[in-house]
């Protein structure tokens, strides 16, 4: 099976949309729907129910899901760890929250190809905790992390000089035709995790029966589309939900805004300098 297959499917789950995935796969609606027939008929299942409007998963997608991510994320562990890709081929690790992989990392992928050709990732999904240790160890070449001015930031991260490359904010969302929204629970990311922190610190009076705490924003996502109350989530990670009708945002009159910053590792590749150094000069360019 090829591996493109997977990330196909992975993000038009995430989209439910042709349009937007096929934006973020740099390719087209036409592409994105043929490799998607050819990856359901290896499995011998319909993995989309084309009739819906909006798009849906059928139950066999919903299933295949966190299977394909886990797919995904064992490949990348093993590349990383067992055979990483040199310099000189272009490929360079980049840690970063699962929420960053479904718009704002797309998005920094394609303002960078304008830029430089031929670059490619390898991406590894993990908590702040883990990224800052894994980049004072140079363990990876780049990070995305999430940074907010009330929250402070893993020690290791101290040392190191951010370039925001995106902002963001959580935003508190609920199906549609809930009434009694408010009095069931409210899905939030665990308190360890930086996220979770965020909300702790910053969530302000937001009336709530009980919170659910989660260790992926993903799984509050599928919570809150399922009809199973609110949840806490980065906008951007639900961007193409709220566009389509899916979710709903509840107002809040909390500062939930946040950054997300580019880092580099001491022993970073010089390409992933070099795309350090641009993020660099996309901000002071703005910032004029």
């Amino acid at each position: 099976m090829n591996i493109d297959l997977l990330r196909d499917f992975i993000c038009l789950a995430e989209t439910l949309s042709l349009t937007l995935a096929a934006e973020i796969r740099h390719t087209t609606q036409s592409n994105i729907s043929k490799r998607l027939r050819r990856l359901e008929e290896s499995l011998g299942k319909a993995l989309v129910d084309r009739r819906s409007r909006p798009m849906q998963l059928t139950q066999a997608g919903q299933d295949f899901l966190p299977k394909a991510r886990m797919i995904l994320e064992e490949l990348d562990a093993f590349r990383g760890s067992e055979a990483p890709w040199s310099p000189s081929e272009g490929g360079m690790t980049i840690a970063m929250p699962h929420s960053a992989t479904v718009s704002i990392f797309p998005r920094f992928k394609e303002r960078l190809s304008h830029q430089m050709s031929d670059v490619f990732f390898a991406p590894r999904i993990a908590n702040q905790d883990t990224v800052a240790q894994m980049l004072a160890r140079s363990e990876i070449d780049l990070a995305l992390v999430t940074r907010h001015p009330r929250v402070p930031p893993a020690e290791e991260l101290a040392v190191f000089r951010p370039v925001d490359i995106a902002r963001d904010r959580l935003v508190i969302v609920a199906p549609p035709g809930i009434p009694d929204a408010e009095e069931r629970p409210l899905h939030v990311s665990h308190p360890l995790t930086y996220i979770g922190r965020i909300w702790k610190t910053c969530r302000g009076n937001v009336p709530t029966t009980r919170e659910i705490p989660h260790g992926m924003a993903a799984d509050i996502r599928a919570h809150c589309l399922a009809g199973g109350g609110r949840g806490v989530l980065p906008e951007t990670l639900v961007e193409a939900d709220i566009a389509a009708g899916r979710l709903l945002v509840y107002p809040s009159k909390s500062d939930l805004s946040f950054v997300v910053s580019l880092f580099a590792s001491p022993r970073a590749s010089r390409r992933a300098k070099r795309i350090w150094q641009l993020a660099a000069d996309w901000d002071d360019q703005k910032s004029k």
